[in-house]
């Protein structure tokens, strides 16, 4: 890491974060678990019983992670991202959210279309931009391609949004 770049968050509390989030989750899975009975029943465990004992390690070994952690507090001050490398992150994180959220409404197909060609454009070289003509041949072809493969050869419908939906009703009006 680029020691002019400022630090994000530091070390420390992102240690301290996840213990926090780990002995949270294996408390929830050992209340859970102590409701569906954690004994030992005439047939052997009851249905609680292993996930308790997982719950209890996942919650002592977050509580013993706490304790270095505030221990060793002070020791722990490099940085865990820098806000460069932060934002590189997020250059890929954001347009992976809008895609996944998209898809409910658009389709798959589309969607990776679209996710595609904007990765294309976003990150073409100034030597080498590519065209529009190439970056929809090559987001549509691997749409196309997606599409062959999943929902005519294996026969495995995915999603494919409205778009699908108005390709469905013409090919049935057609018959």
């Amino acid at each position: 890491m680029s020691h002019s770049t400022p630090a994000l968050v530091s070390t420390r509390w992102v240690e301290l974060g996840l213990a926090i989030f780990t002995a949270t989750v294996g408390t929830v899975v050992m209340v859970g678990s102590h409701a569906s009975g954690i004994g030992w029943g005439d047939a052997g465990p009851e249905p609680g019983y292993f996930p308790f004992y997982i719950g209890l390690l996942l919650t002592g070994a977050s509580l013993a992670n706490l304790v270095l952690t505030l221990v060793h507090w002070r020791a722990l001050t490099q940085a865990f991202v820098s806000r460069t490398a932060f934002a590189q992150v997020l250059k890929v994180f954001i347009p992976i959210v809008l895609f996944v959220a998209s898809m409910p409404f658009i389709g798959l197909y589309l969607a990776s279309v679209l996710f595609i060609g904007w990765f294309m454009w976003r990150d073409r070289q100034r030597d080498t931009p590519y065209g529009w003509w190439t970056i929809l041949a090559v987001a549509g072809g691997a749409a196309l391609f997606s599409y062959l493969v999943f929902a005519l050869w294996f026969k495995v419908p995915l999603d494919a949004g409205p778009l699908g939906d108005l390709a469905h009703f013409v090919s049935r009006a057609m018959k």
